[in-house]
């Protein structure tokens, strides 16, 4: 790796780490260039705009996220083993600040801002596609509804989780459980 790319490649895991750990909220080009250790000018060395910066560092934090899932599941799961295998993901400490960025950015997503939509069409298209690869169905089918099904319903549990509505990540998860 040439030291250009070594050293974007050091600001972007910078970068990805303030995200996860303090969300999106001050990511102007001079407080994350702080974080990275550099200048804004810098930045625009190692990338052409904001959105060329947010869109880098967002896909390393979806690539770290899939990295993860990955390494805690080695075969593919019924649709009722895996759904509560990913509700106890969101509550995992390590996947936790991945799921709160992943709402914060659909929240910007929702606000109507374009550059926001497309990414977090992108990410959860990414997403997407881990749940259904990891679903064992017998008709294949099945496959995609069922995978969009597993996707609204964990989403569901991680804004619960975020507002703390233990009570109701409970009952839902009771409501699985009864139904397997």
């Amino acid at each position: 790796m040439k030291k250009f790319d070594e050293k974007k490649q050091i600001i972007m895991e910078k970068i990805a780490d303030h995200l996860l750990s303090h969300g999106m909220k001050d990511s102007s080009l001079r407080p994350l260039a702080a974080v990275a250790g550099t200048s804004d000018r810098m930045l625009l060395h190692y990338f052409a705009n904001k959105e060329e910066l947010m869109t880098s560092v967002l896909f390393l934090i979806t690539e770290r996220l899939i990295a993860i899932l990955n390494n805690t599941k080695s075969e593919q799961l019924s649709f009722q083993l895996l759904l509560p295998y990913l509700a106890g993901m969101v509550r995992d400490p390590n996947v936790r600040p991945y799921l709160r960025l992943w709402l914060e950015l659909a929240a910007s997503a929702a606000e109507g801002e374009e550059y926001y939509r497309t990414i977090a069409r992108q990410i959860c298209d990414i997403y997407f596609d881990w749940i259904a690869s990891a679903l064992k169905v017998e008709r294949e089918e099945d496959r995609i509804s069922l995978a969009a099904f597993a996707f609204a319903t964990i989403e569901g549990l991680v804004l619960l989780d975020l507002l703390g509505s233990d009570s109701l990540i409970a009952c839902a998860l009771d409501g699985i459980a009864i139904r397997q």
